[in-house]
């Protein structure tokens, strides 16, 4: 093995260069790599063929975060042949910089401008989605979410639920509606009270009397009446 061939090795051990192609499809995945300028002799630039990248974790655990066309990259070749390499991703470049500049904080962004960011430092975690972005969580068994204070805001929330129970006080500030009746009680010497008037459509029953339809005993002109009959008419 001649000085040349030795010095081409060496060189070829470790590499920088760019994505110029990905093929998800594969299994397993790859790449393609350009590395190196072909014009510059002391570069010696060259394509490599398909080549696998590595991931984080690809075992029983397993990630999938593909590379992308024009992504800076380290080419690691064992014994400096490039048909044997492995890709590593991660390096920022002026096309993609870092996303973030503070010690504190752990960053992802996506393409279409999704942001995942928690910061150490203030215990934040934040998610930022575009507009037409839709989140779900399915899990089959429960949900818990625990916390101090919840808020939702929303054009609309919806409940599906065969049963809601609130455990505790429910105060509602705007108007209330409810469809399928409603039914209830105050509790062990607890009323229920409503300041402001009430309209019904129908009849309504108070321990047992109709309020629009209920009768008193006749009684002689003048004198008190009797407490109403139970019952409608």
């Amino acid at each position: 093995m001649d000085a040349n061939e030795i010095r081409r090795l060496i060189i070829n051990l470790i590499r920088k260069g760019a994505i110029m192609d990905v093929d998800c499809a594969r299994n397993p995945p790859m790449c393609r790599v350009s590395v190196g300028d072909p014009d510059d002799a002391n570069a010696e630039g060259l394509q490599t063929n398909w080549l696998p990248w590595l991931s984080l974790r690809a075992g029983t655990t397993r990630e999938w975060n593909p590379p992308s066309k024009g992504e800076p990259v380290i080419l690691f070749c064992p014994m400096g042949d490039p048909a044997q390499g492995v890709v590593l991703c991660g390096l920022y470049s002026d096309a993609s910089p870092a996303p973030g500049n503070s010690p504190d904080t752990h960053t992802r962004i996506y393409p279409d401008g999704a942001t995942i960011e928690y910061d150490h430092a203030t215990h934040s975690l934040t998610a930022r989605l575009p507009g037409d972005a839709t989140v779900l969580i399915f899990a089959p068994g429960s949900v818990t979410v625990q916390t101090k204070d919840a808020t939702v805001r929303a054009d609309s929330v919806t409940l599906d639920a065969e049963q809601t129970t609130c455990t505790g006080g429910l105060l509602v500030k705007g108007a209330f509606a409810f469809e399928g009746g409603m039914s209830g009680k105050g509790g062990t010497g607890k009323t229920i009270e409503i300041q402001g008037g009430a309209s019904f459509t129908e009849d309504v029953f108070a321990a047992g009397v109709s309020t629009s339809k209920h009768k008193h005993p006749t009684n002689a002109p003048g004198a008190p009446t009797d407490a109403p009959i139970a019952g409608g008419a």
